[in-house]
């Protein structure tokens, strides 16, 4: 029978068929273990290949950035970039801003190139692939797969990248990628987006931020619409075909250089005007010219002069040397395309801002009352005042002189007691500034419409809490003092815990004669009824006790008349009924003339009230907060300008 080795970790047995000796044997072992892994770890391998992961052409909005250590000669501008977006975060474009801080992340950023194309992107392909096409070798195979028209038909942007082999890549939702071996995207480290743009968004949009901020459609499939994201930009080259589409691109006003934004214009002419990068922001090209002077430049070598002259007059040189123009610099210093990015951004920042304040400033002048209202208004309400007084002398003295008021006579009161508070809450009613609050209500109104007033504002009353850690209430100080409006508060919060906390809302007009009046029948009648009641009961009592004095007179003394007894009772009677008449009339009086001094104070107040909303109100000024948060922007500007003037 052989001998046989098992091994534990291998699992399975390894036999031989001759003798072997122990050493043998364990090197035999050792080659079947390491044999027995690289065949599970082929075998693993082949059932799990190793995924490929391409990087997407838009980071997702989910997506956590990793920390990266940054140049340290970018870093003050990083951080002031940074501070701009978090304060002016409505003024600034975060896309766009997003963009410059990527750039500053390292020495050599991507410089993204936007080709546009009004009404299709045939035109821009043929323009790119003009631009980044090799004359001196043959036609590649991307050049092919940039012109085929079915690449374009969904409407979905083309994203150009540098990469050694063709790769063509649809699965974005938002744009194509084609991935080519061009060594001007290698050398300037350039990606180009190619895009269509309709007339109409033209029409629509003025300005630059349609041609460096493009935006990239993504269908959704469950309910059929399309969600707008921005892929913003660093320079933006739009072309025009024909003579039909310049008014479109002249239309829109690009307040950007020629730095960012450069319109071309195909309009087939053989002899083309020159001119230098910074003197044209809109030249004209003859594409086709160009395309034919490549061609024929494949096909032979000798035609160099030929596809020279061809070159240049068709107007693609200076479109070439602006395409990379600004795009290479020196590792420690700062790319000027990125700086006029940046510049860009503090610019529209700074222009927002101001437009804004602008706005606000034309909003208060269109909002301001002229003079000749305020005086109109200023003279209605001397008149108001002037009638009012007249009305409050007249209605009361007709009041107290009427057949009601003689009721509270001082012989009529033992009967007329408990109508005392009836018939001065009559009075108060139907005579006092009832005509004058009804035309108050009218000029408040009238005040209102002019925009003169402070409407009311329907916020409930919270009473402010006090800090704990104050002085008045720390342990040994004395407590604050004790008001009766907290009181009335506390005591109605208790018994209506379910009250309207709108409830004490003012209404649009003076509320002063209504309150003085209200106060007036709470104060003032209850006490005047309670002085009828006193008096009387003294008179009363006064009364009886002097007829019982005499009575007793009159039965313990003999030698004591009746007519004696009874002078006394008269003395009595007859005092406490002039002691009746001499107070009661005196109570009425004073509170006759309460009523009368009061009304004078309350058309006082309301007059000086009144005029003081014509004089004073519809002044608005600008929002303290809001002028805060655009200071705070501005600062936030000039730390950029400040940062970025170190790279001059």
């Amino acid at each position: 029978m052989p001998l046989t080795l098992k091994s534990p970790s291998i699992g399975k047995a390894h036999a031989s068929s001759t003798f072997l000796c122990p050493s043998c044997r364990f090197r035999n072992a050792i080659h079947s273990l390491h044999s027995h892994i690289k065949s599970r770890s082929g075998f693993h391998a082949r059932r799990h290949p190793p995924q490929r992961r391409h990087a997407s052409t838009t980071a997702p909005v989910t997506a956590i950035n990793a920390h990266r250590e940054l140049p340290s000669p970018f870093r003050e501008l990083r951080d002031s970039l940074s501070s701009l977006q978090n304060k002016a975060a409505v003024y600034v474009n975060s896309s766009q801003t997003q963009l410059a801080l990527r750039g500053l992340e390292s020495a050599n950023a991507v410089t993204r190139m936007a080709v546009l194309g009004l009404n299709g992107q045939q035109g821009a392909r043929r323009l790119t692939r003009a631009l980044l096409a090799d004359p001196l070798s043959s036609e590649a195979e991307w050049e092919k797969q940039l012109l085929l028209k079915a690449d374009s038909e969904d409407g979905k942007a083309l994203l150009l990248r540098y990469r050694e082999a063709v790769d063509f890549d649809q699965r974005h939702p938002l744009v194509k990628t084609l991935s080519i071996p061009s060594s001007t995207l290698l050398s300037h480290n350039l990606e180009i987006l190619i895009q269509a743009i309709p007339t109409t968004s033209l029409l629509a949009n003025t300005g630059d931020n349609i041609f460096l901020i493009p935006s990239l459609e993504m269908p959704n499939s469950t309910t059929g619409r399309t969600s707008t994201i921005l892929y913003p930009v660093h320079k933006a080259l739009v072309y025009a075909e024909g003579l039909q589409d310049i008014a479109s691109l002249s239309s829109s006003e690009s307040h950007a250089s020629s730095s960012m934004v450069r319109g071309v214009v195909d309009a087939g002419w053989t002899d083309l005007q020159r001119g230098t990068i910074a003197e044209q922001t809109l030249s004209p090209i003859n594409l086709a010219l160009a395309e034919s002077a490549i061609d024929s430049f494949r096909k032979s070598l000798d035609k160099a002069l030929e596809y020279e002259h061809a070159w240049f007059g068709s107007g693609l040189a200076n479109v070439s040397a602006w395409l990379v123009d600004g795009v290479n610099v020196e590792p420690s210093n700062l790319k000027p395309t990125l700086r006029k990015l940046i510049e860009t951004i503090s610019n529209n920042a700074e222009e927002a801002i101001l437009q804004e304040r602008r706005a606000k400033t034309r909003q208060l002048a269109l909002s301001a009352i002229s003079a000749s209202t305020r005086e109109s208004l200023n003279q209605d309400l001397t008149r108001w005042a002037e009638l009012a007084h007249t009305e409050l002398r007249e209605q009361l003295n007709y009041a107290f002189l009427s057949r009601n008021w003689k009721k509270l006579a001082w012989w009529k009161l033992f009967w007329r007691v408990d109508d005392v508070s009836f018939i001065t809450a009559d009075v108060l009613q139907r005579a006092w500034l009832v005509e004058a609050e009804k035309e108050m209500i009218w000029q408040s109104g009238r005040i209102e419409q002019a925009g003169l007033g402070n409407p009311a504002k329907l916020s409930p009353r919270k009473k402010p809490i006090a800090d704990s850690g104050s002085a008045a209430f720390t342990i040994g100080s004395r407590p604050p003092p004790l008001l009766i409006s907290d009181v009335v508060e506390e005591y109605l919060r208790a018994k209506y815990p379910n009250a309207d906390p709108f409830e004490g809302v003012k209404r649009p007009w003076s509320q002063e004669i209504s309150h003085a009046r209200s106060s007036l029948i709470r104060v003032t009648i209850p006490s005047l009824q309670a002085d009828s009641q006193r008096l009387l009961f003294q008179t009363i009592s006064t009364t009886v006790l002097t007829s019982s004095l005499s009575t007793l007179l009159y039965i313990s003394a003999s030698t004591v008349s009746i007519y004696e007894a009874g002078a006394i009772a008269a003395v009595g009677f007859a005092y406490s009924m002039r002691r009746l008449q001499k107070q009661w009339g005196l109570r009425k009086g004073v509170w006759e003339e309460t009523i009368r001094e009061t009304g004078r104070k309350v058309l006082r107040g309301a007059e000086d009230k009144m005029k003081a909303m014509v004089r004073q109100g519809g002044k608005r000024t600008v929002d303290e907060r809001e002028e805060d948060d655009r200071r705070a922007a501005q600062e936030g500007i000039e730390r950029v300008r400040k940062a970025l003037a170190e790279f001059d």
